[in-house]
């Protein structure tokens, strides 16, 4: 911003969204401060079948012995992947993503996201709305 690139430099948010139950509401926050897109890849890996966590659980991707056959080249270990059932799991989280996009854009009058608009922050929870005094979106 002091350089007057603002606008000029591409920001993405990414980290973390989704972990609080609700990765609309976390990219939509992130648009908001300033981000031009947001990373939400884990998640996608999850809906594949990953079953790796942030506990431990797993977490071979870069072994090449991913036990879910998402991230392998052993052949014995892709058959495991449901290809069409991942690919159908991503179609619906992303159509909801939308959807919930849609419904926190709402109050702000907005059909396309607010970027660097910190005003148009909303809460979705009514007791957190009405303590910062910003729109509630349901």
């Amino acid at each position: 911003v002091t350089q007057g690139r603002q606008g000029q430099i591409p920001l993405w948010g990414a980290g973390g969204v989704g972990m609080t139950g609700n990765a609309a509401a976390d990219a939509f926050k992130l648009v908001c401060l300033g981000a031009n897109g947001v990373s939400v890849g884990k998640i996608l890996l999850q809906l594949m079948g990953c079953v790796g966590n942030d506990h431990g659980r797993c977490n071979a991707c870069n072994t090449g012995l991913c036990p879910t056959g998402i991230t392998t080249q052993d052949l014995k270990l892709v058959r495991r992947l449901d290809v069409d059932k991942a690919a159908q799991n991503i179609v619906d989280y992303v159509l909801a993503f939308d959807q919930e996009m849609r419904k926190l854009m709402a109050p702000i009058g907005n059909s396309s996201l607010p970027v660097g608009r910190s005003d148009a922050l909303v809460a979705t929870d009514k007791a957190v709305a009405e303590q910062l005094k910003i729109p509630y979106a349901c």
